[in-house]
């Protein structure tokens, strides 16, 4: 059977994010098929494998026109990861760490931000996740706001 790739992202240490078209984003690490197999001995070089692109209508990886991987190696390679999970964790805490360095309780940000002091309450104890306008409401009395970056910049691979 195979998994089509729906997306790939490359971290650093040879590893890569791979979302497949069910949903499922798993972790490849590279290391080892990078040491054991001459063919891709190349990718040892950071910036031909931060190029890794989807190939293919999403059955394999590539780098360049010389090498790939199909997508059942990588599926069968790599283990299943929560990336959203690890990042709304990451999100909550910066969070979290901003309202405390501010000296702001939860009643007073919930004030400034226009919500009810439970919704800070469950935001910070992840009871549910906010939308993203409630976010958004939450962050600018603290002088944050989101923004989209990459996620290799952020990911921190021992965490997920």
């Amino acid at each position: 059977m195979f998994n089509k790739i729906a997306a790939v992202q490359p971290l650093s240490g040879y590893e890569l994010i791979v979302w497949f078209a069910d949903g499922e984003a798993r972790l490849f690490d590279a290391q080892n098929l990078i040491e054991s197999n001459e063919e891709f001995a190349p990718l040892r070089d950071e910036e031909l494998f931060s190029s890794a692109t989807l190939s293919a209508e999403g059955y394999g990886v590539s780098w360049g026109d010389d090498l790939d991987l199909g997508c059942k190696e990588i599926y069968e390679g790599s283990k299943s990861v929560d990336v959203v999970g690890v990042e709304s964790a990451r999100v909550i805490s910066e969070t979290v760490e901003s309202r405390h360095a501010t000296g702001l309780s939860q009643a007073k940000l919930a004030a400034a931000a226009g919500v009810k002091q439970p919704v800070v309450a469950r935001l910070e104890t992840r009871v549910n996740s906010p939308r993203l306008d409630t976010l958004l409401k939450i962050l600018t009395p603290l002088g944050k706001t989101l923004q989209v970056i990459d996620l290799a910049d952020v990911i921190d691979v021992s965490k997920i």
